[in-house]
C-alpha cells in the first residue's frame, strides 16, 4: 500500500507566495512603527527604526482630539448594520434557495445589479430618502444605508451555504410538526453557521471601514472614526504620526473579529447537521 507523498511547491511558487506575504505584512508593519513616532523621529531615522518611540500620538488622538465617541458611533453602525444585513440576507437567501419560479432569476439579478453600482451613485438617493424620513445625519440612518448596501452582498454569500442544506433535514423536521419558521429557525441557521459568520465578518468591515457615506449622509451630528481620522489630511500636510495611530485602532477590532471566528469560517456546512448511527 503506497501512501501519497504531501505537495512540495516549486522554487517560482515559493518566491510568489513569500512576495505576496511580504505586499500584505509590510503596510501594516509601517503603520504600527509609523504609530509611535514623532515627525521629528520619523524624518530622522525613518519608519523602520525602532528609535524614538512615543505614545503622543495616542494621546492626541483619544485627549486632546476625543476619538472615543466617534469609535463609539463606528461600533454601534458596523454591529447594527451587519446584524440588519444579515438577518434580512438570511430570509431571502433561503427563499431564493427554496423557491423555484421565473422571477427568481430576475430577482437575483436585481440584487447582483444593486450590489455592482458605485457607492458614490446610491448616496444621492440615500440622502434623498433619508432626508425625507428624518434619518438623516442620525446613527439609524447610516446604519439602514449600510444595510442596504451590504444586504445584497449577504443574500449571495449565504446562498451557496443554505442551498447545501439537505432536504431530508427539513423533511424530518416538518415530520416531527415542527412550522417552516421552526425550521429556518433551528435548523437552517446552525447548520448554515459558517456561511453566517463569513457574511457577518464582510457585512462589518464594510460598514466600519466606510468614508463616503459617513461623509454624505451624515458628519455634523453623527461622526464616525474615518471621518475623524481624515482630518488629520490637511491642505498643509498630512500628519501621519496621528493618521497611523488612528488605524492601528481601527485595526483593533477586525483583528479580534477575526480571530474569534476564523474557526467558524472553515467549518463544514453541514457539519453537525446528521448523526451518525
Amino acid at each position: 500500500m503506497t501512501t501519497a507523498k504531501p505537495l512540495s511547491l516549486p522554487l517560482v511558487a515559493k518566491i510568489f507566495i513569500a512576495l505576496l506575504l511580504f505586499l500584505q505584512v509590510a503596510p501594516v508593519a509601517i503603520i504600527l512603527q509609523t504609530a509611535f513616532k514623532t515627525p521629528r523621529s520619523l524624518l530622522e531615522s525613518g519608519a523602520f527604526s525602532f528609535d524614538g518611540w512615543t505614545l503622543t500620538n495616542f494621546h492626541r488622538l483619544f485627549v486632546e482630539q476625543s476619538l472615543a465617541p466617534d469609535l463609539f458611533n463606528s461600533l454601534t453602525i458596523a454591529t447594527s448594520s451587519m446584524l440588519m444585513s444579515i438577518a434580512c440576507g438570511a430570509l431571502m437567501a433561503y427563499a431564493l434557495t427554496r423557491w423555484q419560479s421565473k422571477m427568481r432569476k430576475h430577482l437575483l439579478t436585481t440584487l447582483l445589479v444593486s450590489r455592482l453600482l458605485p457607492p458614490v451613485a446610491l448616496a444621492l438617493p440615500l440622502f434623498l430618502v433619508l432626508q425625507q424620513l428624518s434619518l438623516h445625519d442620525t446613527l439609524l440612518g447610516l446604519a439602514l444605508a449600510h444595510t442596504a448596501l451590504n444586504f445584497p452582498l449577504a443574500t449571495w454569500i449565504l446562498m451557496p451555504f443554505m442551498d447545501a442544506v439537505p432536504r431530508a433535514l427539513e423533511e424530518a423536521s416538518e415530520l416531527d410538526g415542527a412550522s417552516r419558521y421552526q425550521t429556518f429557525l433551528h435548523i437552517i441557521l446552525p447548520v448554515s453557521k459558517p456561511g453566517l459568520v463569513v457574511a457577518a465578518l464582510f457585512c462589518f468591515l464594510m460598514s466600519w471601514n466606510d468614508f463616503l457615506f459617513s461623509l454624505i449622509l451624515a458628519g455634523s451630528k453623527v461622526k464616525t472614526a474615518p471621518l475623524t481620522l481624515n482630518g488629520y489630511v490637511t491642505g498643509f500636510g498630512t500628519e501621519w504620526g496621528p493618521l497611523c495611530a488612528g488605524a492601528c485602532v481601527l485595526l483593533l477590532p477586525v483583528f479580534a473579529l477575526s480571530f474569534k471566528l476564523h474557526q467558524h469560517m472553515i467549518a463544514s456546512p453541514t457539519q453537525g447537521g446528521v448523526k451518525g448511527d
